[in-house]
This record gives structure tokens, C-alpha cells and sequence, in this order.
């Protein structure tokens, strides 16, 4: 449990001003090769969730499969990056880092050797999967490092590093995609991932090093299938939502899915509050600036993963682009992203965390609205890259600086319950906004004519805006609560 005295000494870290860092709080170069190790792991994960968006097309000719069969490629994935994420806090408590390290990086070299040698859709998902469990148990692991061996004045800077991943990754994702469809087999970058992750596994046995003793934590098998059963659930009501709209599915199978992830989810809720050692210690969610920055972190995510979506295939069915322009056009906002979110980090540390994150909350709400407001018929890829480049330029400034917020509040023993709550969600956030924008589509394009004709190009531009709409209101709400979670730290 967390109260006001007991997460004092780390939000007092968080507001104060630093003008130099000690020699002893000098990052170890020992740590930097850690978290580089499992960067690099987490990175590829989340890279081939949006790359796969933009290979869709060929994927759909080549295994003679339709959109709403191949998009579980990456909802699919994100699903299960989801399940295995909420298992890191027990992991952590139980189980030595190099044994989880091990564990994951072998899960994602599988599943990249499955996805090279694949021969039908089955085996491609069943990799696809793999992948999910490997950078399910990575991502939580690098920021567990972070959190528990960073020095405390340069905490900010690292966690930065660290949600540089998950803000470069995906925007890159369709620019990978784009140049991998036009220039080569698109079971080649399977291959050619494979070297990195060798790296990783190299970097990671010589410098992951365990700093707290683990403990005989027990594993509920209920919590993990109350787990499985809400998530599971909840995605294929957002599916089976879509789906109704066009005619092709229940409205009340929808329903009544929301019903049993609800129903899951609460029983979840009881067990972990009657458990000794429960699966996620919900008792952060107590801390009201902790759980108002996890609903901003969430929303980003989602819309961030939604942009991954909905530009390239917007682009490419909506404004003529090829599957190399759709994801080049994102290509400036993953760079521009992945040099300011360690700059993030570092103002944080100097200035505390409510300016950097308002200021870039700002900017980013300002990129969304002139996308929705501004892209439409008649609009070119360029403006839609302008708009996403400003908003990148908020949400690499803002994400990891809502979490490092957030789990300030916590007392350091619940830190790896809040990483796993924060990691949890942002990857279920993912797979939500993956199916939303791919419903605004598929609704958009129902029965407006074969692909490629003017009404279908029609349809596909104006489900577009409408999806630009929708997250511009997520970011809107983010800000709020962000808003909400300072003035509650401020209170304590």
C-alpha cells in the first residue's frame, strides 16, 4: 500500500532541481549494457507490431485471407504481450533476471525462426504469439532494471531511454515495413532480426545482475485466468462491435463478451484483494496521482498505436500511396521522437515533471487536432507526416515522463506492480487502438465499391477523419488526466 509519508522521499526526487550529477551517481556502464540488452529485445517486439501493418496487403494475396482475419497478426500479439506483461511483477519477486532474460530473448528467437520459415497463416501466428510472450516478459524487465539499479538524481534521463523504445518502435514499424515490401521477401526481416537479438542475448548474460534477493512469491492459476478471460474478451467485443456495424457480426455476441471481461475482471479484482501474494498488488491504484497518470500513459499509447494503424493504410487505400510512401511519411516523427524522449528524461530530473509534461501534452493535442481538422479529400501524405511529426514531437516529450510521474508516488517496494500495471495496459491500449481504427475503416469502406474506386477512396478518407477525430479526443482526455494526477500529487 502506498500513503503520502511513504512516497514522499520519491516525489520530492522527482520535483527537485539537479545542476550536476556526483561521481556517485554516475551511471555504471555494467547497468547502461543491461538495460541496452533488454532495450534491444523489447525494441524488436514492438517494432514488428506496427510492421506487420503495412505488409497486410501482401500477406492477405499471398494466405488468401481478408482484413479482419489478418489484422489478429497484430492484435493477436498485442493481446498477448498483454496477458504475459501482468506476470512480471510475480516473475520479478520469484524468479532471478537473467532466468526471465533467458526465458524471453529464447521466446523471440523462436518466434523470429518460425515467422522466416513460415509456409501458411497459422504458423506465421503461432510466431507472431511466441514473439508477444518474449517482449511481454522484456519490456517490464528492462524498466524493472531501470527502477531498481538507476542512480536516484538520473532516474528521469534512464527512464526516458527506456520509453524511447516503446515511442520509436511502432512509429518505425510502417517505415521498416514499407522498405521491406518494396525491396525484398517479407520473410526477411525475420532473418535479419535475428543477428540483434544474438547481440542481446551476448549483452544480457554479462551484465544483468540480480541486486535484490528473490523471495517464494505463489502464483494464483484463478488471477491468471480471470487475466486471460477479461482481456480475451474485451478485444473480441471491440471486433465483434465492428463487425455488427457492417453486418457481419453480432451486436449481441458483442455485448454479452463485455459482460464476461467485466465479470472477469472484477472477480480478478476480489481475489487480489484477498490473496497473500497476489498476481498484480492492486493496492497502487490507491494512490490517486498514480492512477490518473496510468490512464494518461494509456490513452497515448492507444493513440499512438492507432496513427501506426490508420496512417499507412489510410495512405495507401484512401490517398494513392505506395507501401514505401505510407511508411516513409511517418519516418520524420519516429526520429524526431527517439532523439527528444531521453531530452524528456533529463528535464524531468532538472525541472520535475508537471512543466516538461504539460508543455508537451500542448504540442502534442495541437498535432492531433490540425490532423483531424485538416485531413481530408483533396489532402496530400505530406501534410498528414507534418501533423504526426508535431505530434510525436508532445508524446515523446510526455510518455515517459507520465510514467516516471507515476510511479513516483508508489513506495519502491510496489514499483514493480505499477511497471507491470503501466506495461500491462499500454500494450492492451495498443491492441485496442489496433481494432478501433481498423472498425472506423471497415465501417467507412462497407459497401462503398470494389478497392480503388472513387467511392471506396471516398469512404476510406472520411473513416480516416473521423479516426483522427476520435484520437484527438483521446489525447484531450489525456492531458486532463495528467492534469488531474499533478493536482493530486500537489495536494498529498
Amino acid at each position: 500500500m502506498t500513503d503520502a509519508a511513504s512516497a514522499t522521499p520519491d516525489i520530492e526526487h522527482i520535483e527537485r532541481s539537479t545542476t550536476g550529477t556526483p561521481d556517485e551517481e554516475r551511471i555504471p556502464r555494467r547497468l547502461l549494457l543491461a538495460i541496452l540488452a533488454t532495450g534491444i529485445m523489447a525494441f524488436i517486439g514492438i517494432l514488428t507490431e506496427t510492421l506487420m501493418n503495412v505488409l497486410f496487403p501482401e500477406l492477405m494475396a499471398e494466405f488468401h485471407i481478408g482484413t479482419s482475419t489478418v489484422q489478429w497478426l497484430t492484435t493477436g500479439y498485442l493481446l498477448v504481450v498483454a496477458l504475459v506483461t501482468p506476470l512480471s511483477s510475480y516473475l520479478k519477486r520469484r524468479v532471478p533476471l537473467r532466468t526471465i532474460f533467458l526465458i524471453a530473448i529464447g521466446l523471440c528467437i523462436a518466434g523470429c525462426l518460425i515467422a522466416a520459415c513460415t509456409i501458411n497463416f497459422p504458423m506465421l501466428l503461432v510466431a507472431r504469439i511466441l514473439q508477444g510472450a518474449g517482449t511481454g516478459m522484456a519490456l517490464p524487465l528492462m524498466f524493472n532494471i531501470i527502477l531498481e539499479q538507476s542512480p536516484r538524481s538520473r532516474i528521469g534521463t534512464l527512464m526516458g531511454v527506456g520509453n524511447m523504445v516503446c515511442a520509436a518502435a511502432p512509429a518505425l514499424g510502417p517505415t521498416v515495413g514499407g522498405i521491406v515490401g518494396t525491396t525484398m521477401p517479407w520473410r526477411w526481416i525475420f532473418v535479419i532480426l535475428l543477428p540483434f537479438l544474438l547481440i542481446a542475448l551476448v549483452l544480457g548474460l554479462r551484465n544483468i545482475t540480480q541486486m535484490s534477493p528473490t523471495v517464494d512469491a505463489h502464483l494464483n492459476p484463478l488471477h491468471v485466468l480471470c487475466v486471460i478471460v477479461g482481456f480475451v474478451s474485451f478485444i473480441v467485443a471491440l471486433d465483434q462491435f465492428g463487425a455488427a456495424m457492417v453486418g457481419t457480426g453480432s451486436m449481441t455476441a458483442a455485448v454479452a463478451l463485455l459482460a464476461v471481461a467485466a465479470a472477469a475482471m472484477t472477480a480478478f479484482g476480489w481475489l487480489s484483494k484477498r490473496s497473500f501474494s497476489p498476481l498484480v498488488r492492486l493496492g497502487v491504484l490507491r494512490s490517486v496521482p498514480f492512477r490518473w497518470h496510468l490512464l494518461a500513459y494509456v490513452l497515448l499509447q492507444m493513440v499512438t498505436i492507432g496513427f501506426g494503424y490508420m496512417i499507412p493504410n489510410s495512405a495507401q487505400l484512401g490517398f494513392g500511396a505506395s507501401a514505401l510512401v505510407a511508411g516513409v511519411i511517418v519516418l520524420p516523427g519516429a526520429l524526431i521522437g527517439a532523439v527528444v524522449a531521453p531530452i524528456s528524461g533529463s528535464l524531468l530530473d532538472r525541472f520535475g515533471a508537471f512543466r516538461p509534461v504539460t508543455i508537451a501534452m500542448t504540442v502534442a493535442l495541437l498535432g492531433t487536432a490540425l490532423m483531424a481538422l485538416l485531413v481530408g479529400p483533396g489532402s496530400t501524405v505530406t501534410l498528414i507526416g507534418a501533423c504526426y511529426l508535431m505530434y510525436m514531437v508532445g508524446f515523446s516529450m510526455s510518455f515517459a515522463n507520465t510514467m516516471t510521474s507515476g510511479l513516483s508516488h508508489l513506495d519502491p517496494a510496489l514499483k514493480a506492480d505499477g511497471n507491470a500495471l503501466f506495461s500491462t495496459f499500454q500494450q492492451l491500449s495498443g491492441a485496442v487502438g489496433t481494432t478501433v481504427m481498423s472498425v472506423f475503416l471497415s465501417v467507412a469502406q462497407a459497401g462503398a465499391g470494389e478497392r480503388g474506386s472513387d467511392g471506396f477512396v471516398a469512404a476510406t478518407q472520411q473513416g480516416a477523419h473521423w479516426g483522427y477525430v476520435a484520437l484527438t479526443a483521446c489525447v484531450a482526455c489525456a492531458f486532463l488526466a495528467n492534469l488531474r494526477a499533478f493536482a493530486a500529487g500537489r495536494v498529498r
